[in-house]
This record gives C-alpha cells, structure tokens and sequence, in this order.
C-alpha cells in the first residue's frame, strides 16, 4: 500500500516539476486538444469541465502512467500555476484501510464522495500558492487523488473558496470512473 502512495507522490511530484518555469523556453502554447488526448488521468477530464467548475483557464494537460497509478496535470498557458493535479491508481484496500493509512489525519471527511473521501487545504509553498486536496476511495477499487494550487500570491481564502468547487469536480470524476 505504501508503495502504491509512494509511486503516486512521485508521479504527480514530477509531474508538476516538469511543468516549472525554471529553465523553460518559450512558453507552452495553450493546445486545442481536449485534455483527453494527453493520455494518463487526463483521459477523465475535459477542460471545459475543469475551466466551468473552477472558474479557471486551464489549457495545457500533460499525462503519464508508471504501473498500476496514472496521473494528470492541467496548466493555463504560460505559466506553472495554477494548476490541477489528477491521480488515480488501483488498490485492493478497502474504506477503513483508506480511512485509516491514507487519509491524512488532519483531513476533514467528504460525505457523498466514493465509498470515503476528505478535503484538506494545503499551504504555500516556496515557489507556489496555497492550496485543496480532495481524495477518495472509488467504488472501482481506485485511489483517486485531486490537487489544485494556487499561483504564488494568493491568500489561503481564494484556496478556501476553491473547495466546495473542487469536490463538485470530484463528484463528477467519481461518477466517470466507475
């Protein structure tokens, strides 16, 4: 189980770092693909979607899969954040073993989301804003993990309003993977 987490921080984690700044050429052009065609979760997430529910202008998706876990990560043209982290890997577990080993234990319980979900705001980071997490447990055996951070700047209110926006999205993710 831990090496299932582990191989879902790393692959978000260089994920996201592939998508800084530092050292970038000219900056990514924003695609007219829908983000499905990145491939990894990306398959689970329209931009539209993402853009209507969150009130972002999210265009550029990059996808991968290393083993049983597939990850996803949107950006608006142009820069690193914010972005939206989707990771989604298959497990055995069952809720009270989420409930128990996965959920962080300063996470607050999502009724209504996969067989146990939680929320959880994240602080800003060096080089990025505050954030929300929403993860869960999917009635088709998989964790799915749901991260959006902030551009730097941004007070830790705008990552408190972003929630109730993230668990609808998560909703309706939950409702495309079964």
């Amino acid at each position: 189980m831990r090496r299932v987490l582990l191989a879902v921080v790393a692959l978000s984690a260089t994920l996201a770092a592939g998508c800084d700044d530092a050292g970038a050429s000219p900056a990514a052009q924003a695609s007219t693909a829908p983000a499905a065609a990145a491939g990894g979760a990306c398959q689970l997430l329209d931009f539209g979607m993402v853009n209507a529910k969150l009130g972002l202008n999210l265009s550029i998706a990059a996808g991968a899969s290393m083993d049983n876990t597939f990850s996803c990560v949107l950006q608006a043209a142009g820069g690193s954040y914010p972005d939206l982290v989707l990771s989604v890997s298959t497990t055995s577990i069952g809720a009270d073993v989420f409930g128990s080993d996965v959920q962080p234990k300063d996470a607050q319980t999502v009724d209504g989301l996969g067989l146990v979900g939680y929320q959880m705001q994240t602080p800003a980071a060096e080089k990025a804003g505050p954030g929300v997490e929403v993860g869960w447990l999917a009635g088709n055996k998989r964790i799915i993990k749901l991260s959006l951070r902030l551009a730097p700047g941004n007070a830790d209110d705008k990552a408190a309003e972003a929630m109730p926006k993230m668990i609808e999205l998560a909703k309706l993710i939950d409702l495309s993977s079964l």
